[in-house]
């Protein structure tokens, strides 16, 4: 296992945000966080990536390296689209020449255009932002990625193929990435597994295997297991929260 999470609980000012929490993440699997708005979601990927200390529990990390992808693109507005995606490779000493030519390759394969990289990030559009942040998490060639909700702000035809890529790329390179996410249609899209958290009961209350393979599911599938879902207790704090089902 890459990444594993023994009985980890936590709390902000005395109040307890998750609890018990044990979860393993393998080679080149996608593990998909879901639940309600205050569930711990975002706290539980922070706790995995080191951001946070758990007040109980540990935490056991078995790579060398891992790169996050937020929301919010969180590009530096003083570099250029190449060299804000060449900048862990810049940190990691990698030579200048070589990290160019990384930061080519990834920005392809993310759909940005040659032109695209000699760009500030306010010349970018918002999709073309989130691209490069994508790009620059994967041009460091990492272990573990951790995902914050980062297609949520995009259209819906860059966030299929962000997805496809993100899942594409997991399986070809063998990384592992825990993906935090509202939307029950792109964790049944995207993760091999799926991670139920409760607010009300502070962990998880469901977790389970997704058939099939990330990224080939058509949209029938899709469609129809996140319809079964929704007559399901573990997802009801979900829908609750969103109001019905999308």
């Amino acid at each position: 296992m890459k990444l594993r999470l023994e009985n980890v609980g936590h709390a902000f000012l005395g109040r307890t945000v998750i609890e018990g929490i044990d979860l393993a993440l393998a080679a080149g699997e996608i593990v998909a966080l879901v639940g309600p708005s205050g569930c711990g979601k975002t706290t539980l990927m922070h706790i995995a990536a080191g951001l946070v200390v758990p007040l109980r529990g540990r935490v056991h990390r078995a790579y060398r390296r891992h790169a996050m992808v937020f929301q919010e693109p969180r590009l530096l507005p003083w570099l250029t689209a190449r060299d804000n995606i060449a900048y862990g490779l810049a940190c990691a000493g990698t030579p200048r020449r070589h990290r160019r030519e990384i930061a080519a390759v990834r920005a392809r394969e993310v759909g940005l255009e040659a032109d695209d990289l000699d760009k500030f990030p306010p010349e970018l559009s918002g999709g073309m932002r989130q691209r490069a942040a994508v790009a620059r998490a994967l041009a460091v060639a990492p272990d573990v990625v951790f995902l914050d909700e980062p297609f949520s702000a995009v259209d819906a035809g860059l966030r299929r193929m962000m997805q496809d890529h993100l899942a594409q790329a997991a399986a070809r390179e063998g990384f592992c990435a825990l993906f935090v996410t509202h939307d029950l249609g792109e964790a049944a899209r995207i993760a091999d597994r799926l991670v139920v958290l409760s607010a009300r009961r502070r962990g998880i209350i469901d977790l389970r295997a997704i058939p099939d393979r990330p990224g080939a599911r058509d949209e029938r599938f899709v469609f129809d297991l996140v319809a079964a879902w929704s007559c399901e207790e573990a997802f009801a704090e979900i829908l609750d929260g969103a109001g019905r089902l999308q």
